[in-house]
C-alpha cells in the first residue's frame, strides 16, 4: 500500500522536476507522465515522476554511480554544431552533441532533454534515439531539432539584430544513461556569445540596414 509520501501534487512534482506546473500538465496530457485527476487537482506517484526523470536506479552503490556520472560528458560537437534559421518560411534550430564516455564501463545513452534560450526560453524537446557508447569512446551524432513559434523566432531576430542587447545562447541538457549499476544522469549548461554561432536572418530593408551600420 502506498503512503502519502509517495503521492505528489502537481506543484510538488513540478518543483521536484524543476519545471513549471503548466509544463508538467502538458506531459501528463501527452501521455508521457501518468497522473490521476482528483477534482481540480492532479495526483502523481513519485515513482512515475522519477521514471520520467531517469531517476529509477538500483539500490546502493551511490558513490560508484556518482563516480561514473562524473566521467560522462555532454557538449556541443566541435565541427558545425549549431544551425539556426530564422527565415520566415524556415524557422528551425538544429544542435549536434558530442557525448563522451570516459569511464571503463559500457553505457547506453537512453535520451536527452534539451532547452534552448536566446535570450529567453525559445524551444525545448527530447532526443529519444538510443546510442551505445563503449568504454573510453564518444559519439557525435545525437541531433536536436526544433521549430520555434513565430513569436519566439521574432524575439530571437530582435536579439540578434540589436547591437545594444546582450544575448547569450544558453543550452540546458539533461542526459540519461542506462548502465549496469542503474540509471546515470548528467546535467550541463552550454553557452555561446552573440557572434560565436551562425544565424540565418531575413534581409533587412535598405533603410534599416543603414541605421544598423556600425561606424568604422
Amino acid at each position: 500500500m502506498r503512503g502519502i509520501e509517495d503521492v505528489l501534487s502537481l506543484n510538488e512534482a513540478a518543483s521536484r522536476a524543476e519545471v513549471t506546473p503548466e509544463r508538467l500538465r502538458q506531459l501528463i496530457e501527452a501521455g508521457q507522465l501518468r497522473g490521476k485527476k482528483i477534482g481540480n487537482s492532479w495526483a502523481i506517484l513519485t515513482s512515475d515522476l522519477d521514471l520520467l526523470l531517469g531517476r529509477e536506479r538500483l539500490p546502493g552503490r551511490p558513490d560508484e554511480r556518482k563516480a561514473l556520472e562524473s566521467r560522462l560528458r555532454v557538449e556541443l560537437r566541435p565541427m558545425s554544431p549549431i544551425s539556426i534559421s530564422l527565415l520566415p518560411y524556415n524557422q528551425e534550430i538544429r544542435l549536434w552533441f558530442r557525448v563522451d564516455n570516459r569511464s571503463d564501463r559500457f553505457v547506453e545513452l537512453d535520451r536527452m532533454w534539451v532547452e534552448v534560450w536566446y535570450p529567453h526560453p525559445v524551444v525545448e524537446g527530447a532526443i529519444v534515439d538510443r546510442f551505445d557508447i563503449s568504454p573510453n569512446q564518444f559519439i557525435d551524432t545525437p541531433m536536436f531539432h526544433a521549430w520555434p513559434t513565430d513569436d519566439k523566432a521574432a524575439m530571437m531576430r530582435r536579439a540578434a539584430l540589436d547591437l545594444t542587447q546582450f544575448a547569450e545562447l544558453q543550452i540546458y541538457v539533461r542526459a540519461y544513461f542506462n548502465t549496469e549499476i542503474g540509471t546515470a544522469a548528467v546535467r550541463t549548461r552550454i553557452t555561446r556569445q552573440k557572434g560565436e554561432f551562425p544565424i540565418q536572418l531575413p534581409p533587412l530593408p535598405s533603410d534599416e540596414v543603414k541605421s544598423k551600420q556600425i561606424p568604422g
